[in-house]
């Protein structure tokens, strides 16, 4: 608790003594979808997926926030979605998406698995939608980063200091990560 008073008092020092240039240490306000997210490892990008056939699925998760459990959902999608399509709840929104695989918790440092929602399963199965024959389709994962501490640099000692902090002072309990791997679906 001293420490984050130290780190506050600095802070405010900063303020009074440098005016406006000391805006610039405090941390901006975050988006909710950050540049960070794990990978697809299988599918590869451009792999076939066969209608009402199975498909090996793996996805390293970035862990962004180095959490005991990393929260995904899966979805299949016509066009790439964007960062404005994920909601607030971690959710592609209705009409993003063709298909959604399902939520699935990844355990991390060696943590049991879950059973619900379950780990993500080795093969998924390709639906059958209504599409053209070798559509590329995007596979994408929305992965849930939550309560990520926000990092300051403090410019008297130049170290940077993590404090979790409420969304008036710039931190947010959920942030997302969006990946997508574009896939060809194929009915033979």
């Amino acid at each position: 608790m001293h420490f984050l008073t130290t780190i506050l008092s600095t802070l405010a020092l900063s303020a009074t003594s440098l005016g406006g240039a000391a805006a610039s240490v405090l941390p901006a306000k975050r988006q909710i979808v950050v540049p960070a997210h794990g990978t697809t490892v299988a599918p590869a990008e451009g792999s076939t997926i066969l209608d009402g056939a199975s498909f090996p699925f793996s996805y390293q998760n970035r862990n962004y926030c180095e959490s005991g459990y990393s929260f995904i959902s899966v979805y299949l999608s016509a066009t790439p979605p964007a960062a404005a399509d994920v909601t607030g709840g971690g959710e592609l929104a209705d009409g993003s998406f063709i298909y959604k695989f399902g939520d699935y918790l990844i355990p991390n440092f060696g943590l049991p698995a879950m059973s619900n929602p379950p780990p993500p399963p080795p093969t998924l199965l390709t639906p059958s939608l209504s599409v053209s024959d070798s559509s590329t389709l995007y596979l994408s994962v929305v992965e849930t980063f939550r309560d990520c501490p926000v990092r300051a640099i403090v410019p008297q000692c130049r170290r940077i200091h993590a404090d979790a902090m409420t969304p008036e002072q710039g931190g947010i309990q959920l942030e997302f990560g969006l990946e997508t791997t574009s896939v060809v679906y194929t009915f033979t």
